[in-house]
């Protein structure tokens, strides 16, 4: 491949998964080009069982409480760029797909008996735009697009980013805004239409801080406001003696997410470690706390990357296991979904990458091939295999 890309011929290539924190310094920056390009194939496979779901259950009158089936396969391949402008300016853009292949908003129709395997399909376009004011400022533009059937998502966002203390240490703040509008399918699969819509609005801030020459330490507060239908519409529950309600969530939330991560190298060995936690609460009385250890190894023109995460939960105040009546007011919160019931997580995953040039592998220049496995498990039953093939190429 040639060294720069116009962008002309930037749509006849497939665009890389890159990171806006190891961007090269490049003398000749007199046209646009692409630095880093990259392709990511990743396929999801989930077995397990969850009260919201009807598929493989006894519908018949009578019949006891069951947990459907959560059987799914999930494709998603994944390209991504990061494209200079000049000196000042780049933009990372990335465009995911999803397939779906499992009981999905596809089957829910009137005729739900004979699509419950059907594919659902999804893809989306991010893009990032960050300039450099000064050498310690820079601001940020987002710019997302999601689309899938029933449903499509817009955000918009940007960020002021700040170096100080010698660019020893960052600040970064931003704020998000988020548009949701899709078909309010129902768990019986009418659409009662029109459209509905949901909004939400984060802000965030962040600051990094170099405590030596081999150890950051990194901390950041993010708190969203969402408006609007918040639930899943086909999402339902199980009522005592058969039948079901759709969920019903307030008409707000408020949420409070808050990190912090340290990461040390250890340049002897090449060995680079990070442990993270995360807390969140929401005005639905919602918890969670999460803890993640990475460690990644260079041996030669390779590295091996392998991390373990710890995440526990509680449900919102209105999770219920199965509603008493079908009688239930309309204002009744309720919800079945096992994403939020109280639970346990554990997730352990194994990263192989080789680097085509080893001078460029710290700094993110090296074109690579990865190879990577995930495994995910939850005290519900919930079991998920991630495999995931990336090739990757910096100029």
């Amino acid at each position: 491949l040639p060294r720069r890309v116009t962008l002309a011929s930037l749509v006849m290539v497939a665009p890389g998964l890159a990171s806006q924190d190891h961007m090269r310094d490049p003398t000749d920056l007199s046209d646009w080009s692409v630095e880093q390009m990259a392709f990511r194939f990743a396929i999801f496979q989930q077995e397990g069982r969850g009260l919201q779901s009807q598929a493989e259950i006894d519908r018949t009158a009578g019949a006891p409480i069951q947990r459907g089936s959560e059987h799914a396969w999930i494709f998603q391949p994944m390209i991504s760029a990061l494209i200079r402008q000049d000196r000042d300016t780049t933009h990372s853009l990335t465009l995911p797909i999803d397939i779906v292949t499992a009981a999905s908003p596809d089957a829910l129709n009137p005729d739900v008996q004979t699509n419950a395997s059907r594919e659902n399909e999804a893809a989306g376009l991010d893009l990032v735009t960050t300039v450099r004011d000064s050498e310690d400022v820079s601001w940020q533009l987002h710019i997302g697009f999601h689309f899938e059937e029933y449903w499509g998502n817009g955000q918009i966002g940007g960020a002021f980013i700040h170096r100080f203390a010698d660019d020893n240490a960052t600040l970064r703040l931003g704020i998000e805004t988020i548009f949701d509008s899709f078909d309010p399918l129902q768990p019986d699969g009418i659409d009662p239409g029109p459209v509905v819509n949901r909004f939400g609005t984060a802000a965030t801030g962040s600051i990094s801080q170099l405590l030596s020459p081999t150890t950051i330490a990194m901390a950041s507060y993010t708190f969203t406001a969402q408006f609007g239908v918040l639930e899943t519409t086909y999402n339902s529950v199980p009522v005592v003696g058969g039948g079901r309600l759709g969920d019903r969530y307030p008409r707000t939330r408020g949420r409070h997410t808050l990190t912090g991560e340290i990461r040390q190298a250890i340049p002897e060995t090449d060995t680079y470690l990070a442990l993270s936690y995360r807390f969140y609460a929401d005005t639905f009385g919602a918890l969670a706390h999460s803890s993640q250890l990475t460690a990644t190894q260079y041996v030669g023109d390779v590295w091996v990357r392998g991390h373990y995460r710890f995440h526990h939960q509680d449900a919102p105040s209105f999770w219920m296991s199965s509603a008493p009546t079908l009688d239930a007011p309309e204002w009744l919160l309720r919800t079945s979904d096992s994403d939020l019931e109280t639970l346990d997580a554990h997730e352990g995953g194994l990263n192989v990458r080789w680097f085509f040039d080893r001078r460029g592998a710290l700094t993110a220049q090296s074109s690579y091939v990865q190879l990577g496995y995930v495994v995910y498990g939850r005290s519900t039953g919930l079991l998920m295999h991630v495999g995931s093939f990336d090739f990757g190429f910096g100029f």
